[in-house]
């Protein structure tokens, strides 16, 4: 499938033509990577090549969004090169004019609720949407995987995140310290990380 056709899967076909017409006169590359567990898009210069990738993703909204924070990063090193903090103000900035300019704000009105909570986020959008739960959550219902939340979980509660069994141990900022039941180390793992609770 190429790159046009899998836009396509998420947009109106002017839309994706739009956005792949705007990478192509900056000279980047859009990829289309499998699920990473550390990240969810990138934005990536070396030398002249510049490149974005996000993860394949079935929930258009959170397709979209990533892939709208990575393109503010391309157009922030374009205007300030490595001047600017890569999630401070003037990327900020660029995030909202491009939710608009790029004409995705439309996409995310097809959900009013959805749509008020990314509004409110991107009054100070955070370096990565999993940080905060509302907007997470508001995404998950579009999600074919449900489970339960991290942060829902109470002290001591045992769950199942990806291949392996962990106790939650304790609550941090953005993160939770958890108990990684099978080597006995202990991790962070994201809030809205989505879990499998363990009877």
């Amino acid at each position: 499938m190429s790159i046009l056709e899998y836009l396509e899967k998420h947009l109106p076909s002017n839309k994706a033509h739009y956005i792949l017409s705007f990478l192509e006169e900056r000279k980047c590359v859009l990829k289309v990577t499998k699920q990473r567990k550390t990240k969810r898009g990138d934005f990536k210069q070396n030398g002249a090549r510049l490149s974005i990738s996000v993860n394949h993703d079935t929930n258009s909204f959170r397709f979209l969004f990533t892939l709208v924070h990575e393109i503010a990063h391309l157009k922030t090193f374009l205007e300030y090169r490595h001047k600017v903090k890569p999630h401070g103000d003037e990327w900020k900035a660029n995030f909202r004019a491009l939710f608009t300019s790029l004409d995705i704000a439309d996409e995310f009105k097809k959900d009013e609720q959805l749509f008020a909570v990314v509004s409110d986020e991107l009054v100070n959008p955070k370096a990565c949407s999993g940080v905060n739960i509302r907007v997470e959550k508001a995404f998950s219902m579009y999600d074919e995987k449900q489970g339960t939340y991290l942060e829902e979980l109470t002290v001591g509660d045992l769950f199942e995140f990806g291949p392996h069994r962990y106790e939650k141990l304790e609550n941090r900022r953005s993160r939770v310290m958890c108990l990684n039941l099978s080597n006995n180390r202990k991790y962070t793992i994201n809030k809205a990380a989505l879990v499998q609770v363990c009877e």
